[in-house]
């Protein structure tokens, strides 16, 4: 039986329509294929910043849909391909279908401090399966330190500490669906079992709860101790006296302020648990800033599998 000339197409998945002009542009000129699940919201915010920094090297983007059958040619034509993200259950079939065609593939996603801003390039994967989770951290330079300094410096300038309550533990909640959540963590059956794990095992503190922006459903406290609070995240950072939380950014920002963290899940965190400040230093080092200058083409091409020619 011949392999087939296309990657795999999942009839099942519906794209909307403020995504389908995304994956009909034909390229022109060298190109790389970039995978997205929703290129409305991640072109502006990171697509489009990265895209620029291939431009002169004459490299354009053109984006596909995992479940969207690609015929072999647009991949064996590219100078490489990159998936957004790429741990979701509609990535699955098309990395095989890569792996199995020996088509070399790399991973873009969003960095922190904030996420908004910054994005790291990877060959392995994303968050615990990125090449930093099992990276000895020895070839940080001499001005890491510094660098992350600034760093925080810079994050939490301005920002005031969150006062309504006090000697309180910060509990952000995540994504109930978030694929490091399903892959990485316990906490399978949504935010309600942590609230009551959390509420359990912190029966006479005050906890102060905050749900995901992007969460819409309702969630019960039992202790009258427990608050919820839509404040700023960096600013319950900056009042509390401990972040317990799931595999989240959040963890990552305390961290960088210097609040004791409990992580719950498998993450670089929990990875680098002996040298976390080395693990931060090593993110401030290994992302690429937005707003920035452009960042040496050559440090992007050392963590994917694209060419310049």
């Amino acid at each position: 039986m011949q392999q087939s000339v296309h990657s795999p197409q999942n009839n099942n998945i519906i794209i909307s329509d403020e995504n389908a002009p995304f994956y009909q542009a034909s390229p022109t000129g060298l190109y790389v294929i970039v995978y997205t699940i929703n290129p409305v919201d991640q072109v502006p915010i990171w697509l489009s910043t990265v895209e620029s920094w291939f431009k002169p090297h004459g490299i354009s983007f053109i984006y596909r849909h995992p479940a969207q059958a690609v015929p072999l040619s647009l991949f064996e034509n590219s100078q490489g391909v990159l998936l957004w993200n790429g741990t979701l259950p509609v990535f699955t079939q098309l990395k095989a279908w890569l792996n199995n065609h020996q088509i070399a593939y790399s991973f873009v996603e969003c960095g922190f401090f904030p996420q908004t801003q910054h994005v790291y390039f990877d060959k392995q994967g994303i968050n615990v399966e990125c090449s930093l989770a099992t990276d000895d951290l020895r070839w940080l330079p001499e001005n890491a330190s510094a660098l992350l300094a600034n760093k925080e410096h810079e994050f939490f300038d301005g920002v005031l500490a969150y006062c309504e309550h006090e000697d309180y533990i910060f509990v952000p909640l995540q994504l109930g669906d978030d694929s490091n959540i399903q892959l990485n963590s316990r906490f399978t059956n949504g935010m309600q079992p942590f609230i009551d794990y959390i509420e359990n095992l912190y029966p006479s503190e005050n906890i102060v709860f905050k749900a995901h922006p992007r969460d819409n459903n309702t969630y019960s406290s039992a202790l009258a101790t427990s608050y919820w609070s839509d404040a700023c995240a960096k600013s319950l950072i900056k009042g509390a006296k401990k972040v317990h939380g799931i595999n989240s950014t959040v963890l990552f920002e305390a961290e960088l302020w210097g609040v004791e963290t409990i992580i719950e899940g498998d993450c670089l965190l929990s990875r680098h648990k002996h040298q976390k400040r080395a693990l931060l230093e090593a993110i401030v080092c290994y992302q690429h800033d937005l707003k920035g200058p452009a960042p040496d083409i050559e440090c992007i091409l050392d963590n994917t599998y694209i060419r310049l020619g």
